[in-house]
C-alpha cells in the first residue's frame, strides 16, 4: 500500500454502538480503489510538478521577451529621435533658404512649402499644403512652366523666369528651376520648384540700363549744347532786333513772337537735357521736411495768382516735424515739378491734395509725400510709359521733368511712384528714408 495513506477503519467487535445503526462490511474490491487513487494523487502530483516548471519557463521566458522589448524600444527611440533630429536638421536648411522651394506629390499636391516660399508668394503654409499646385498658384504663367509639366514630361528646368500673381494681385517676377524627387530606390516621388523673387534685380538692371542712356544722352547733351545753343542765342538776338523795329500794328510781330517762344522752348529743352544727364551731386542736410514742402508749395501758389488759375491747394500735413536728410533745391524742385503737373491735368481747375505722412516697415521708417490731383487721369498705356525720357503728353513738354525727378528721389535712396485712372484724378507719392 503507497506511503501518506491511512488504512480504512473498520468497527471493531468491542465498539460500542448503538443497536440502530446498521454495521457494514468493507467491500471486497477496496483494495484495487485505493490503488488507483493512490496512482491518481502520483500522476496529479506529476502534472503539477510539470505545470510548475513550464510556468517556470514561461515566467523566464516573459522576462527575456520583456528585456528585449525594452531594448527594442530603446533602439527605436534612439532611431526616431535620430530621425526626428535629422528631419529637425533638413527642415531648418529648408527654411532657412533665401529662396522659395514648393514641392508637391504626383497628383501635383503641395507637401513642402517654406517660409521664403510664403513671402515671394503671399500665401501661408495652411492655406497651401495638401491643396492642388493649380488651385492654389495657379496656371497664369502657362502650365509648361510649372513642376506640373515636370511631372508630365519627366524632365526638369533650369534658370527659367515667370511672372507670378501673388495673393495680394500684384505680380512679380520670378527666377526658377525644377526637378524631380526621388526615393532611395529612384521611384519618382513628386516634383520641385525652386524660386526667386527678381524685382529687386529687375529694378538694379533697369538703373543699369538707365545709366547706360545717360551716358549717351550726355554726351549727346554735350555735343547739343554746343551745336545749338550758339545759334539759338543768335537767333533770339536777332528775332528782338526784328520785334523792335516793327511796327506795333504790324501783323509780323506776331510771327516773330512765335520764333522767340520756339528758340526759348528749345534753350528749355537743351537744359532739361543737361540737367537730366550730369552726373547728380546732392548737397543733403537734416531738415524739417514739412517746411521745405511747405516753402515749395507757397512758391508755386503765387505763379498760380499770377496766372489765375483756379487751383486750390490743401496742405494735410502731421503736427509734428519730419526731420529728413535732403537736398532742399533738389527737392523742391521736385515738388514743383509735381504740382505743374497736377495742374496741367486741370485746365479747368480743381484740389491738390499735398499730404505728407510717416510710415515703418521692415526696411526701416519712412516719410511719405503724396501729391494728389481731381484731373483727367493718365491712361494705363501711357501710364507704363511715364518715367520714360521724353515721353509726354503736354505740347510743349520735354518729357525729362518725371525721369528727372526720378533720378532726384532716388538718389537721396528714396523711390517715386504713381497710381491713376482716367477720370479719377493722380496721385504721385515719393518714400523718403528717415
Amino acid at each position: 500500500m503507497a506511503d501518506g495513506f491511512a488504512k480504512p477503519m473498520t468497527p471493531s467487535s468491542d465498539s460500542h454502538l448503538p443497536d440502530h445503526v446498521l454495521q457494514m462490511s468493507p467491500p471486497a474490491d477496496a483494495a484495487p480503489l485505493e490503488e488507483a487513487f493512490a496512482d491518481s494523487f502520483v500522476l496529479f502530483n506529476e502534472t503539477t510538478r510539470r505545470y510548475m516548471e513550464a510556468y517556470k519557463q514561461l515566467e523566464e521566458q516573459f522576462e527575456y521577451l520583456n528585456v528585449k522589448l525594452e531594448e527594442t524600444n530603446r533602439e527605436l527611440r534612439i532611431s526616431l529621435e535620430e530621425k526626428d533630429r535629422v528631419s529637425n536638421y533638413l527642415n531648418n536648411i529648408l527654411e532657412s533658404i533665401s529662396g522659395g522651394v514648393l514641392v508637391t506629390d504626383l497628383d501635383g499636391n503641395i507637401t513642402v512649402f517654406n517660409r521664403a516660399a510664403e513671402a515671394i508668394t503671399g500665401r501661408s503654409q495652411e492655406d497651401v499644403l495638401g491643396k492642388s499646385y493649380e488651385d492654389v498658384i495657379g496656371l497664369d504663367a502657362g502650365r509648361d512652366n510649372t513642376v506640373l509639366h515636370t511631372l508630365e514630361s519627366g524632365h526638369g528646368m533650369q534658370s527659367k523666369e515667370k511672372d507670378l500673381l501673388r495673393a495680394d494681385g500684384r505680380t512679380i517676377p520670378l527666377g526658377f528651376s525644377t526637378s524631380l524627387v526621388h526615393d532611395n530606390d529612384g521611384h519618382i516621388l513628386g516634383a520641385a520648384e525652386v524660386f526667386n523673387d527678381l524685382t529687386e534685380m529687375k529694378r538694379l538692371e533697369e538703373q543699369v540700363r538707365r545709366m547706360h542712356t545717360l551716358a549717351a544722352l550726355g554726351e549727346m547733351a554735350a555735343t547739343v549744347a554746343h551745336e545749338i545753343r550758339n545759334p539759338l542765342g543768335g537767333i533770339a538776338s536777332f528775332a528782338n532786333l526784328l520785334e523792335r523795329d516793327l511796327a506795333t500794328d504790324d501783323p509780323s510781330r506776331r510771327l516773330v513772337r512765335k520764333i522767340t517762344e520756339g528758340v526759348a522752348r528749345l534753350n528749355r529743352i537743351v537744359s532739361s537735357l543737361l540737367s537730366y544727364t550730369r552726373p547728380l551731386k546732392l548737397n543733403t542736410h537734416s531738415v524739417d521736411l514739412l517746411q521745405t514742402v511747405e516753402e515749395a508749395a507757397a512758391f508755386f501758389e503765387i505763379d498760380l495768382e499770377r496766372k489765375q488759375q483756379a487751383v486750390e491747394i490743401r496742405r494735410l500735413f502731421p503736427d509734428p516735424p519730419c526731420i529728413c536728410p535732403v537736398d532742399t533745391e533738389q527737392f523742391h524742385q521736385v515738388v514743383l515739378n509735381l504740382l505743374l503737373n497736377a495742374t496741367q491735368a486741370m485746365p479747368e481747375g480743381g484740389t491738390i491734395d499735398l499730404e505728407v505722412t510717416q510710415m515703418s516697415d521692415t526696411d526701416g521708417d519712412w516719410v511719405l509725400v503724396h501729391v494728389r490731383d481731381t484731373g483727367i487721369g493718365i491712361d494705363e498705356e501711357l501710364l507704363q510709359k511715364l518715367f520714360t525720357p521724353f515721353v509726354t503728353t503736354k505740347e510743349d513738354g520735354t518729357g525729362l521733368g518725371l525721369v528727372t525727378s526720378r533720378k532726384i528721389i532716388e538718389a537721396h535712396g528714396g523711390s517715386i511712384s504713381v497710381e491713376s485712372s482716367p477720370g479719377d484724378g493722380t496721385c504721385f507719392s515719393i518714400a523718403l528714408p528717415l
